[in-house]
Parts: structure tokens; C-alpha cells; sequence
């Protein structure tokens, strides 16, 4: 790393908080076994010179920070924000700052463990890594040998987005087996639908270009916890352009506060209030008239539906005043750059796809898709060229006679626990976007599981559980940096080095970067990286392919980077280590071969790759999928009065509308037992539950009480916090705080919806309802 890049005149030495950590002793977990003595891992400092390196976060908070590793000796003494990188700018988030602690944590996993006891009793046995491949090939094969590849599954989510470890390592010993694979849909896949069935897209324009904004619009978001350099895009546009901020979420978030107006919506009922912005920007004569002849399809259709609904109708489904959507449709009309950040939350409902949808029609009828800082902004940016993932993919799928590939099943994270259950386990059709819900032919035996921690993070977790607990001779492997809820069941426990000891590239989804991650430590104890782990256990198995001998990460990263596209823009490993991250050039000549539509064409010739080239207002694949053309109008309630399964008795059953948002101290479950971050996400030993006065009062439950919330799924244990930031009705949890850190082992994803979403087959986790009492 050039010494240009960073300030080499700091202290070379950490002293205070930071040094004394260096003591900290890190432990495996405890072990029936007397072969082995216990080992404690003490990273020892020196005077030496310090080295430092680039290091991407790769937690999926999307900003992809970038920060500057000092490291003597293989030690990570000190972490800080890349000054240099224009979204990070030397700041990352509280979490962020937390790395050092976050590595050398007591809980660190230093060596592979066998299970000895029951599971949850905590009982194992150190071995080393030649018996633990031994024993993952030989156990992985007899299930393969006797019940077929697909017996074997994965489960993996975001807690490391490197290329390397998420996606290429598992990826080849996985398609070699001929495993289920998963389906990774708790984020993003209605927005898929949504977005793109009216201009086209899955892609955003850059949100660096909201400098020239004049309006910022946070929707769906909580950008002061969970995406922080988001909530500096917003308040710049306050400071230093002069505009207007504008805040749309159910809870009154810490933007919201510093918002010049701030409209707290229903959750779900947000295509309610776009139908009534619409209405307005058209009757008032508000809306582009030009834009929308020239490349908008549909809006007679609009014009109709605005007709049918007067907007005290939909103010009042929004628990809004009409004044309030009057208002904004004349503060978004009036600004010249206006842009619209769109946070995942509004994704999470049952109407996913139809809420995203209805909020793309807004920069459509003011014009602002082709004026930079404005239009539609939100978290996937076009890096695809910049990768060839076959030259370090090869295709080692199963294939038939014809030498054409076999056709698998697949299981979902959503509905994970429905995929485990050995009698009658169900997935999702993946042949068809709308929920279809089809029977696994082979039921799954033995599971993978790296970079998430299911016990934690995934919906409807106690249906995990009753799998994992009832049947002992399923088999689950765990690759993980630490002890977490997951380790508790696992069969073999593998250490995994974290993102700071591994070599690895990941993209950056806001401004579109190619994001360099060195290995910055060294790796603690006798932890692995994934690529040696999955390669490991590949050999193990048996499989001689040339893929499974390459355990040094440089080589795959060049390999992958070797296309045209990268060559032309400069994107080497050499510069990757230099620089820490490249930021290609995406313009209509660049990307003419790759994407030649919205967002990547002539301003004044816009092209989206829509049915008609057009922006559908009408939408033909909605229609066909079983929704209303337009803009549709189910909410959550609406979906529960009409299932069978749910009704009308089910929400006076369970009356309280359930939230599950990000914390702004961990992301997902990541830093889930830091010593400076636990002791601030629980209250007295138990994780929080806000409430609106209106319902604790009604329940006679008051600020610190403890109580059970439960719902068909299960029942969970909360400590209340009485709060103003909902409306009566609307509760809500941090979602994915540890189980066993907490007094009764229990945590908000228990009582989370497993549903899915209307079209893309995403999750409903904000869709759930309980009660709640005193326990």
C-alpha cells in the first residue's frame, strides 16, 4: 500500500483501551477430551515497524467501507476509514470502529471440534484438521453414496460478501456434489420484479451523484443505524445544496428528526400514498408532461385509477392527512434534482414487488429519471463485467447421458425450516416468480452452513430447531470465526478466518467499486480461509479437479478479473492492492456491450429494457401474475384477512403489527457478543421490544417490564421500551440478536413471517403480527 494513501506519522504503537485488548485471551469452546491441552491465543505486540493494508468491510449494509488495517508482526493493532475513498471518507460506522475487538474476541474458534454430546449441551472434542476433513468427506459421501447429492444442502447469507468466500469456494465443491442449493432471498428479490416492471432495471444510478440532488427522499431506510453514509448523502443535500430532506418510514427514525417533513405511513400502505401523489401531480398539472409522452406507456391507465379513489380514501389507509400527501407532491414537483433513496423495508412485505413498483412511478412523472442527482436510488449497482467467474467456476454440475445439466432442487433461506423437515420438506418453484410452494423429492441429511447464522437470522427459527434437535443423524457442519447460536447444533465445527485474515474482492453497491480486501492478520489459531476449507474438504471427497488444489486467493482473483472489460478500465490485482478498490468507468460507450438501457444511456434517448422500451406505468407481467396493472393496493392486512390459513380471527388474535429493523450496533448477527456493543443491545439481559403507550397501557405493561410476545410461530422474551416513534398498533424488535446471550435463549426471529412476497419469491420478515403479555 503506498505510502501516499494513508498518514504514516500517527503512533506506531496503540496505547489506552485498544493495547490492553492485546491480553485478551481467546478461547475454543470447552471439550470432553484430555488429548489436547486447553489454548489460549494471546496476539502479542512488538516495537516493530507497522505495515498497513486496504480492508473492505463485507458486511451488506452496502456501503462496502473501506478502511486502512496497521498491523505489526501479523497483529491488527489499530483499524480506521479510508480518508481517501469518497463514501467511506475516514469514518466508518460505530460497528466498524470496533474491528480490532471484533478479531481477537474471547469467543474465537481455534481449532476444528467434534460434537461428543447432545446438541446444546456444549460438550466436544478438539481434533485436527486432517480428521475433520476426514470425517466431513466420509460423512458427506456416505450421504451422497446412499441418498444422492441433493441430500446434502447449504445454508449462507451475507456475514462475508467476498466473492471468494461466499460465492466461488462453496460454490465448486457444492456443484460437484450435485447439492441443493440455496436460494439466498431475504433481501432484494422483490425489487427485482417491482422496479424493473416499470423502467426496466434492476440496476441504480450511482448515489454519489446526489450531490447535485436539491431533494433527498429517505423511504423504507434507517440509514442513521444501518446504513450511515446514506444519512450523510441526505443531510449534504440539506447543507450544502440548499434542498430539502424528506423522510417516509413507519417509525419515526433519527433522519426523520432532522427532516424538513416527515410523513409516517402505515407499514405496507405505501402504494396508497404514491396512488394519491400521482393523483395530485396530475390533477395540479404538476407532472412532465414531455417526459411522460415521450417514454412513458400506461398513463391513461393512471390517469383512470387516480379517478377512483378520492385522497381522503387514500390518506386514510395511510393513517395520514390528505394535506400531508398535497404537501410532498409539491415539494417533489418543485425540485429540479429530486432523488429518492429506497431502503429495503419496503421490500419486506407480502406487496414487495407492487410497493416498489408504485414508488418508481414518481420519477416518472416528474422527469427526473435523466437528470443527474435525481430519479430512483437504491443498492445494486453494474459490476458484472468487470468478472469472469467461469475461469475460476469451471461447470462440475451433474449431467445425464446427453451431457446436458441435471435439473436440482433448490430450498430457500426464508423458509429454511420448511426445507429441513424430513417428512414433507418444501421449497419454492423456482420456474415461476409468484409464491409456489412444491415438495423436495429428497429430503435434506446433512447441511453446510458458512457466513450466516441460521439459529439467528433466519425467519420462523424455531422450525429449524425441531429438526436439528428430533433427528441426531443429520449431519451439520459449521465453518465460523465464532461460537455462535448455529455452533450450538452443529456435528463438526470448523474455524473460519474472518474478512481481516483473508484474501478477497467484493463490490461496493452504492457507487459501483471494485473493492480489494487484503489478508490483513494473521490468521488466529489454527483457522482456515473458506477457499482451503471447501478445498479440504472437496480432496476429502475424493474430487481431483484443478479447481480444489488453488488455495491461494491472488491467483483466483486474477483470474476472475481477466476480461475485456477489466482490461479496458485499468481493474488489475496489482492496482486492487495499491489503490484498495477501482471504480470503473460506466458510460452508454462502455456499457453499450453489457447494458445498453436505463441507467446506462443518452440522457436525451433514454432506453428501458421493458416490453414496450418504455416506462410501464402498465404493467402486462403484473396483470398476467395475478395483480392489478397499475398500481395495486393489497397491504399486509389484506393479505392475512384473506388466507385460509390466517383470517380475520388470526389478527384479533394476534392484533400487533411485529417489525424486525437493523440495530445500529450490529448488522445482521455480526459483532453478536462484542463487549462494547452487547451490553448496549440488551436491556438487563433481555432484548428490547418498543411499544406505543396506547398498547403497554392497554396491557398494562409498563417501561421495563418483562414480557412474552408469541404468535403461531412461538413465543419470545423482551424487556418493553415505551416509545412515541410508532403509531398505536405497530411494535417492533432489533432483529438477529443472539439467542444464548440473552436470559431465556429466545429472540425476535422466532415470531418472524417465513412468507413470501408476491413476485421475486422474496421475504416478509417485517409481516408478522403477535401479542404480547406480561410473562
Amino acid at each position: 500500500m503506498g505510502a501516499s494513501n494513508i498518514n504514516n506519522g500517527r503512533r506506531s504503537f496503540v496505547k489506552g483501551t485498544t493495547a490492553c485488548l492485546v491480553s485478551v485471551p481467546l478461547f475454543g469452546m470447552s471439550y470432553t477430551s484430555t488429548k489436547y491441552d486447553k489454548v489460549d491465543y494471546k496476539p502479542t505486540q512488538t516495537n516493530g515497524a507497522s505495515e498497513y493494508h486496504f480492508v473492505t468491510c463485507p458486511r451488506n449494509c452496502r456501503d462496502a467501507c473501506s478502511l486502512v488495517a496497521e498491523v505489526q508482526n501479523g497483529v491488527m493493532i489499530d483499524i480506521q476509514g479510508n480518508k481517501a475513498h469518497p463514501v467511506t471518507k475516514g469514518h466508518p460506522c460505530v460497528k466498524g470502529n470496533t474491528y480490532r475487538e471484533y478479531l481477537y474476541q474471547p469467543n474465537r474458534i481455534l481449532y476444528p471440534m467434534k460434537r461428543v454430546g447432545k446438541r446444546k449441551e456444549g460438550k466436544w472434542e478438539r481434533i485436527s484438521w486432517d480428521e475433520a476433513f476426514k470425517l466431513a468427506g466420509k460423512k458427506l459421501t456416505e450421504i451422497k453414496n446412499k441418498y444422492g447429492g441433493e441430500a446434502i444442502g447449504e445454508m449462507v447469507y451475507s456475514g462475508n460478501e467476498g466473492h471468494i468466500s461466499k460465492t466461488i469456494a462453496p460454490g465448486n465443491l457444492l456443484e460437484k456434489i450435485g447439492a441443493t442449493r440455496l436460494v439466498r432471498n431475504p433481501c432484494d428479490w422483490p425489487r427485482y420484479q417491482g422496479t424493473p416492471s416499470v423502467i426496466g432495471t434492476p440496476y441504480s444510478k450511482d448515489m454519489l451523484e446526489t450531490v447535485d440532488s436539491d431533494l433527498y427522499v429517505t423511504w423504507g431506510s434507517n440509514e442513521a443505524y444501518t446504513a450511515v453514509h446514506w444519512a450523510r448523502f441526505g443531510q449534504d443535500v440539506r447543507r450544502k445544496n440548499g434542498g430539502k430532506l424528506v423522510t417516509i418510514n413507519s417509525v419515526r427514525t433519527p433522519m426523520a428528526n432532522n427532516s424538513d417533513m416527515f410523513i409516517q405511513l402505515k407499514p405496507s400502505t405505501d402504494p396508497y400514498f404514491c396512488l394519491g401523489v400521482c393523483k395530485v401531480l396530475i390533477e395540479r398539472n404538476l407532472y412532465d408532461k414531455e417526459f411522460v409522452s415521450k417514454y412513458a406507456l400506461g398513463f391513461d391507465e393512471l390517469v383512470k385509477e387516480t379517478k377512483e379513489y378520492s385522497l381522503e380514501e387514500l390518506a386514510k389507509a395511510c393513517e395520514i392527512t390528505p394535506e400531508e400527501i398535497i404537501e410532498f407532491a409539491k415539494i417533489y414537483a418543485a425540485a429540479k434534482r429530486p432523488a429518492i433513496a429506497h431502503g429495503d423495508g419496503g421490500q419486506r412485505h407480502f406487496n414487495g414487488a407492487r410497493l416498489v413498483r408504485a414508488v418508481t412511478f414518481l420519477p416518472v412523472l416528474v422527469g427526473a429519471l435523466n437528470k443527474k442527482g435525481a430519479g430512483l436510488f437504491w443498492a445494486y449497482t453494474n459490476l458484472n463485467p468487470c468478472y469472469d467467474f467461469s475461469k475460476v467456476m469451471p461447470d462440475l454440475s451433474p449431467k445425464d447421458e446427453n451431457g446436458e445439466k441435471i435439473k436440482r432442487q433448490t430450498a430457500n433461506y426464508v423458509q429454511f425450516g420448511r426445507a429441513l423437515r424430513l417428512n414433507n420438506p418444501t421449497s419454492l418453484d423456482t420456474e415461476s416468480q409468484v409464491y409456489k410452494e412444491v415438495t423436495l423429492p429428497t429430503p435434506l441429511r446433512a447441511v453446510i452452513h458458512y457466513n450466516t447464522s441460521m439459529i439467528t437470522t433466519a425467519p420462523n427459527s424455531d422450525l429449524i430447531k425441531k429438526r436439528l434437535m428430533e433427528d441426531d443423524d443429520f449431519y451439520l457442519i459449521v465453518l465460523d470465526p465464532f461460537h455462535t447460536d448455529t455452533v450450538d447444533y452443529a456435528d463438526l465445527v470448523l474455524p473460519a478466518g474472518t474478512f481481516l485474515e483473508s484474501e478477497d474482492v467484493q463490490n461496493d453497491q452504492i457507487s459501483g467499486y471494485v473493492c480489494y480486501n487484503a489478508a490483513a492478520a494473521k490468521l488466529v489459531g489454527e483457522s482456515k480461509i473458506n477457499l482451503e476449507i471447501f478445498n479440504g474438504i472437496a480432496k476429502a471427497m475424493g474430487y481431483t479437479d484443478e479447481c480444489f488444489n488453488i488455495n491461494d486467493p491472488k491467483v483466483v482473483i486474477k483470474k476472475m478479473l481477466d476480461t475485456p472489460f477489466s482490461k479496458k478500465q485499468g481493474i488489475t490485482y496489482e492496482r486492487l492492492v495499491k489503490e484498495g478498490q477501482v471504480k470503473p468507468i460506466r458510460t452508454v460507450e462502455t456499457m453499450k456491450e453489457h447494458f445498453p438501457y436505463y441507467p446506462y444511456c443518452k440522457p436525451t434517448d433514454l432506453k428501458f429494457k421493458t416490453p414496450s422500451g418504455k416506462a410501464e406505468l402498465y404493467s402486462q407481467y403484473f396483470k398476467d401474475s395475478g395483480f392489478h396493472p397499475v398500481i395495486d393496493l393489497e397491504t399486509d392486512w389484506d393479505y392475512y384477512e384473506a388466507q385460509n390459513e390466517f383470517g380475520k380471527s388470526y389478527l384479533k388474535k394476534y392484533p400487533l403489527y411485529f417489525m424486525t429493523p437493523g440495530t445500529q450496533l450490529q448488522n445482521n448477527s455480526n459483532w453478536g457478543t462484542n463487549k462494547y456493543i452487547l451490553p448496549r443491545v440488551l436491556y438487563d439481559g433481555y432484548p428490547e421490544l418498543f411499544m406505543n403507550k396506547v398498547d403497554a397501557n392497554s396491557r398494562n405493561i409498563k417501561e421495563g417490564t418483562v414480557v412474552c410476545a408469541r404468535n403461531e410461530k412461538g413465543k419470545a422474551f423482551f424487556r418493553v421500551r415505551i416509545s412515541t416513534e410508532m403509531n398505536p398498533g405497530i411494535t417492533y424488535a432489533w432483529n438477529n440478536i443472539w439467542c444464548k446471550v440473552t436470559k431465556t435463549d429466545t429472540g425476535a426471529n422466532i415470531l418472524c413471517s417465513d412468507g413470501i412476497s408476491d413476485l421475486g419469491q422474496g421475504s416478509t420478515y417485517t409481516a408478522s403480527f403477535i401479542e404480547v403479555e406480561k410473562a
